[in-house]
């Protein structure tokens, strides 16, 4: 399954780099998200819970970030299994960073996600109508913790 989505937040683009990069932060944006472990600069374990139809699955997941440059792109990469509903996905990860010209940022993400095992049985569109809602979410989440703080 491809997705490809498109966010602007009112924020430039190196503050928007500097949060996708903290993984406290990033974490606390991707719904689902139980916890989050750093291995180092650029590797994570996180366990994270999703509900599709009637399956709830907890994956681990170890991702890497494979490519950088700051403050424009970030590639990653990742793997995950949940041995109690015998599901594993593997997905590579592409954002993009563009300026706009109000000081605003582009967020594009293009994603690649392969799931195999029970919930890999579900058809596309239920697994791209999900994807569809936890960007929404996650774009909401990241718009409030960009959003500046009122003194």
């Amino acid at each position: 399954m491809e997705i490809e989505k498109t966010l602007n937040v009112a924020a430039a683009p190196a503050r928007v780099w500097d949060m996708l990069l903290d993984p406290e932060v990033m974490g606390g944006c991707v719904p689902g998200m139980q916890s989050i472990e750093v291995l180092s600069p650029t590797e994570y374990k996180a366990l994270i819970q999703v509900k599709i139809a009637f399956i709830s699955a907890r994956f681990k997941l170890k991702t890497t970030i494979a490519e950088q440059r700051a403050p424009h792109y970030l590639r990653t990469v990742g793997t995950g299994e949940d041995a109690s509903v015998a599901s594993s996905l593997k997905q590579q990860s592409e954002i993009f960073l563009t300026e706009q010209a109000d000081g605003g940022t582009e967020l594009k993400i293009k994603v690649k996600v392969d799931v195999l095992g029970r919930l890999g049985s579900f058809g596309l569109s239920v697994m791209k109508t999900k994807a569809d809602r936890m960007w929404e979410e996650f774009g909401d989440n990241l718009g409030k913790r960009l959003a500046p703080v009122a003194t």
